[in-house]
Protein backbone atom coordinates (compact mmCIF):
# COMPACT_ATOMS: atom_id res chain seq x y z
CA UNK A 1 0.00 0.00 0.00
CA UNK A 2 2.89 2.38 0.72
CA UNK A 3 4.00 2.02 -2.90
CA UNK A 4 0.50 2.93 -4.07
CA UNK A 5 0.58 6.03 -1.89
CA UNK A 6 4.04 6.93 -3.21
CA UNK A 7 2.91 6.43 -6.81
CA UNK A 8 0.00 8.79 -6.20
CA UNK A 9 2.40 11.33 -4.66
CA UNK A 10 4.62 11.03 -7.78
CA UNK A 11 1.69 12.14 -9.92
CA UNK A 12 2.03 15.62 -8.43
CA UNK A 13 5.56 15.88 -9.86
CA UNK A 14 4.37 14.54 -13.21
CA UNK A 15 1.47 16.99 -13.25
CA UNK A 16 3.76 19.91 -12.40
CA UNK A 17 6.09 18.85 -15.21
CA UNK A 18 3.17 18.86 -17.68
CA UNK A 19 2.08 22.32 -16.49
CA UNK A 20 5.60 23.72 -16.81
CA UNK A 21 5.98 22.20 -20.28
CA UNK A 22 2.69 23.72 -21.48
CA UNK A 23 3.64 27.11 -20.04
CA UNK A 24 7.01 27.02 -21.83
CA UNK A 25 5.25 26.05 -25.06
CA UNK A 26 2.81 28.95 -24.67
CA UNK A 27 5.70 31.42 -24.41
CA UNK A 28 6.68 30.38 -27.95
CA UNK A 29 3.22 29.65 -29.36
CA UNK A 30 1.78 33.03 -28.35
CA UNK A 31 4.39 34.72 -30.60
CA UNK A 32 3.26 32.60 -33.58
CA UNK A 33 -0.37 33.20 -32.65
CA UNK A 34 0.07 36.98 -32.34
CA UNK A 35 1.85 37.26 -35.69
CA UNK A 36 -0.71 35.13 -37.51
CA UNK A 37 -3.65 37.01 -35.95
CA UNK A 38 -2.01 40.28 -37.08
CA UNK A 39 -1.83 38.89 -40.63
CA UNK A 40 -5.55 38.03 -40.46
CA UNK A 41 -6.40 41.50 -39.10
CA UNK A 42 -4.32 43.20 -41.79
CA UNK A 43 -5.96 41.11 -44.51
CA UNK A 44 -9.47 41.91 -43.23
CA UNK A 45 -8.68 45.61 -42.79
CA UNK A 46 -7.56 45.70 -46.40
CA UNK A 47 -10.13 43.42 -48.09
CA UNK A 48 -13.36 43.26 -46.05
CA UNK A 49 -16.19 45.33 -47.59
CA UNK A 50 -17.21 46.62 -44.14
CA UNK A 51 -14.30 47.73 -41.98
CA UNK A 52 -15.05 48.25 -38.30
CA UNK A 53 -11.32 47.71 -37.79
CA UNK A 54 -9.69 44.46 -36.70
CA UNK A 55 -7.02 44.46 -34.01
CA UNK A 56 -4.75 42.17 -32.00
CA UNK A 57 -4.05 42.93 -28.34
CA UNK A 58 -1.83 41.34 -25.72
CA UNK A 59 -2.93 41.43 -22.08
CA UNK A 60 -1.19 40.37 -18.88
CA UNK A 61 -2.73 39.01 -15.70
CA UNK A 62 -2.87 41.75 -13.06
CA UNK A 63 -2.78 41.33 -9.29
CA UNK A 64 -4.75 44.08 -7.55
CA UNK A 65 -3.10 43.52 -4.16
CA UNK A 66 0.44 44.35 -5.30
CA UNK A 67 -0.47 46.16 -8.54
CA UNK A 68 1.76 43.77 -10.47
CA UNK A 69 1.58 41.72 -13.65
CA UNK A 70 2.48 38.18 -14.66
CA UNK A 71 4.33 38.56 -17.96
CA UNK A 72 5.11 34.86 -18.42
CA UNK A 73 1.56 33.95 -19.52
CA UNK A 74 0.08 36.69 -21.71
CA UNK A 75 -3.38 36.43 -23.20
CA UNK A 76 -3.88 37.31 -26.87
CA UNK A 77 -7.08 38.82 -28.24
CA UNK A 78 -8.34 39.19 -31.80
CA UNK A 79 -11.12 41.79 -31.87
CA UNK A 80 -13.24 43.98 -34.09
CA UNK A 81 -13.91 47.65 -33.57
CA UNK A 82 -17.26 49.15 -32.65
CA UNK A 83 -19.97 49.27 -35.33
CA UNK A 84 -22.31 52.23 -35.81
CA UNK A 85 -25.95 51.12 -35.57
CA UNK A 86 -27.23 54.10 -37.59
CA UNK A 87 -29.71 54.88 -34.81
CA UNK A 88 -29.66 58.53 -33.81
CA UNK A 89 -31.75 60.21 -31.10
CA UNK A 90 -32.20 64.00 -30.98
CA UNK A 91 -33.96 66.25 -28.51
CA UNK A 92 -35.50 69.73 -28.74
CA UNK A 93 -32.25 71.41 -27.66
CA UNK A 94 -30.40 69.80 -30.57
CA UNK A 95 -28.47 67.29 -28.43
CA UNK A 96 -28.00 63.89 -30.03
CA UNK A 97 -26.97 60.40 -29.06
CA UNK A 98 -25.79 57.85 -31.62
CA UNK A 99 -25.80 54.15 -30.76
CA UNK A 100 -22.92 51.81 -31.45
CA UNK A 101 -22.40 48.10 -31.04
CA UNK A 102 -19.29 46.88 -29.27
CA UNK A 103 -17.07 44.67 -31.38
CA UNK A 104 -16.51 40.97 -30.70
CA UNK A 105 -13.40 39.50 -29.09
CA UNK A 106 -11.79 36.09 -29.52
CA UNK A 107 -9.40 35.66 -26.61
CA UNK A 108 -6.72 33.01 -26.10
CA UNK A 109 -6.32 32.84 -22.31
CA UNK A 110 -3.68 30.75 -20.56
CA UNK A 111 -4.94 28.98 -17.45
CA UNK A 112 -2.98 27.96 -14.32
CA UNK A 113 -2.83 24.41 -15.76
CA UNK A 114 -1.01 25.67 -18.85
CA UNK A 115 -4.01 24.89 -21.04
CA UNK A 116 -5.36 27.64 -23.30
CA UNK A 117 -9.03 28.58 -23.01
CA UNK A 118 -10.33 30.20 -26.19
CA UNK A 119 -13.31 32.45 -25.41
CA UNK A 120 -15.69 34.47 -27.56
CA UNK A 121 -17.02 37.74 -26.18
CA UNK A 122 -19.90 38.53 -28.57
CA UNK A 123 -21.15 41.88 -29.85
CA UNK A 124 -23.07 43.95 -27.34
CA UNK A 125 -25.22 47.06 -27.72
CA UNK A 126 -27.30 49.36 -25.54
CA UNK A 127 -30.57 47.69 -26.48
CA UNK A 128 -29.66 44.43 -24.72
CA UNK A 129 -30.99 44.31 -21.18
CA UNK A 130 -27.69 43.04 -19.82
CA UNK A 131 -24.20 42.65 -21.18
CA UNK A 132 -23.52 39.28 -22.78
CA UNK A 133 -20.97 37.00 -21.14
CA UNK A 134 -18.47 34.85 -22.97
CA UNK A 135 -18.83 31.57 -24.83
CA UNK A 136 -16.05 28.96 -24.60
CA UNK A 137 -14.92 28.02 -28.12
CA UNK A 138 -12.15 25.53 -27.30
CA UNK A 139 -9.77 24.30 -24.61
CA UNK A 140 -6.33 23.58 -26.05
CA UNK A 141 -4.65 20.83 -24.03
CA UNK A 142 -1.80 20.04 -26.39
CA UNK A 143 -0.11 23.23 -27.58
CA UNK A 144 1.67 21.30 -30.35
CA UNK A 145 -1.73 21.33 -32.10
CA UNK A 146 -1.85 25.15 -32.15
CA UNK A 147 -0.72 25.86 -35.71
CA UNK A 148 -1.88 28.32 -38.38
CA UNK A 149 -4.62 25.99 -39.61
CA UNK A 150 -6.14 25.66 -36.14
CA UNK A 151 -5.84 29.43 -35.59
CA UNK A 152 -7.70 30.07 -38.88
CA UNK A 153 -10.37 27.54 -37.88
CA UNK A 154 -10.87 29.17 -34.46
CA UNK A 155 -11.09 32.69 -35.91
CA UNK A 156 -13.58 31.53 -38.57
CA UNK A 157 -15.76 29.70 -36.02
CA UNK A 158 -15.58 32.63 -33.58
CA UNK A 159 -16.44 35.25 -36.21
CA UNK A 160 -19.32 33.13 -37.49
CA UNK A 161 -20.78 32.90 -33.98
CA UNK A 162 -20.08 36.61 -33.35
CA UNK A 163 -22.01 37.57 -36.50
CA UNK A 164 -25.19 36.04 -35.09
CA UNK A 165 -24.73 38.05 -31.88
CA UNK A 166 -24.60 41.31 -33.85
CA UNK A 167 -27.60 43.48 -34.69
CA UNK A 168 -26.85 42.87 -38.37
CA UNK A 169 -26.90 39.09 -37.92
CA UNK A 170 -29.53 38.41 -35.23
CA UNK A 171 -32.27 37.70 -37.74
CA UNK A 172 -30.02 35.98 -40.30
CA UNK A 173 -29.78 32.44 -38.95
CA UNK A 174 -30.03 30.86 -42.42
CA UNK A 175 -29.50 27.33 -41.19
CA UNK A 176 -26.79 28.19 -38.67
CA UNK A 177 -26.31 24.97 -36.68
CA UNK A 178 -26.31 26.67 -33.27
CA UNK A 179 -27.49 30.26 -33.49
CA UNK A 180 -26.72 32.24 -30.36
CA UNK A 181 -29.92 33.03 -28.43
CA UNK A 182 -30.54 36.75 -28.45
CA UNK A 183 -32.82 39.24 -26.83
CA UNK A 184 -34.85 41.13 -29.40
CA UNK A 185 -35.50 44.26 -27.39
CA UNK A 186 -37.56 47.00 -29.00
CA UNK A 187 -35.96 50.42 -29.31
CA UNK A 188 -38.39 51.84 -26.74
CA UNK A 189 -41.29 53.79 -28.13
CA UNK A 190 -42.79 56.14 -25.53
CA UNK A 191 -44.26 59.08 -27.47
CA UNK A 192 -46.13 59.55 -30.70
CA UNK A 193 -44.79 63.02 -31.49
CA UNK A 194 -41.17 63.73 -32.34
CA UNK A 195 -38.79 65.85 -30.24
CA UNK A 196 -36.85 66.84 -33.33
CA UNK A 197 -37.25 70.33 -34.73
CA UNK A 198 -38.55 70.32 -38.29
Amino acid sequence: MMNDILNTAKRYAEGLNHVETRREQWAEKCKLLTEHLKEIAEYLNKNAPFKPGYFVDTFYAFDEAIKGTCVEMPSVTFRSGDMPMDILFKNEEGNQVAYFEKGFQITFNPTPTGQIAVLLFPHHNNFHQEEAGFTPLLIINNLDELDMNLIDEIVHKGMEAAFYSSFVGMAEHNGSPNPTPQSYNPIGFKRFESTEKK
